[in-house]
């Protein structure tokens, strides 16, 4: 295998049977050729959960452990297959924490991730979330219950 170790092997077959899998769901292959990748993904797990080294090792047993939610998307094909938007979505919260050291509190964390939860929703829903916020603040300050927003008009009308 020249400078390649048998790992690295595992894992480009691993990528490859993924994007491959994750194309014939959303094109809607047929069952039968969904099933045979599934089944040639798993027996490749399967015969690298022994592996000699650590990283393909964990990796095989890992996807193996998580199984029906690492193929949940089979079966339910309006769920994404990865967790790319996740992972976008924190990025900034990742990026910014690693900025400022993060919190020095539980409260702090909670307020934070609570700040950015909202955030995102109004930015989702193409409402400014400094305007919401400050609505917010000013309902809280009169004693007034705002319920939460479910359209755009109504996250900046809050």
């Amino acid at each position: 295998m020249g400078f390649f170790r048998v790992g690295s092997a595992f894992g480009r077959d691993l990528a490859n049977d993924l994007r491959t899998l994750i194309h014939a769901v959303a094109e809607g292959g047929s069952d039968g050729r969904i099933q045979r990748l599934m089944k040639r993904i798993k027996w490749s797990c399967q015969c690298n959960k022994w592996d000699g080294e650590e990283k393909v090792r964990a990796l095989a047993r890992e996807i193996l452990n998580d199984w029906d939610a690492v193929m949940a998307f089979v079966e339910n094909p309006s769920l994404p297959p990865t967790n790319n938007d996740a992972e976008r979505a924190l990025r900034h919260a990742v990026l910014a924490r690693a900025i400022s050291f993060g919190t020095r509190t539980d409260e702090g964390s909670r307020f934070y991730a609570a700040a950015l939860s909202v955030i995102d929703t109004c930015r989702k829903r193409g409402a400014d979330p400094w305007t919401f916020a400050a609505k917010m603040i000013a309902a809280a300050r009169t004693g007034a219950l705002t319920p939460a927003p479910h359209t755009p008009s109504q996250c900046a009308a809050a």
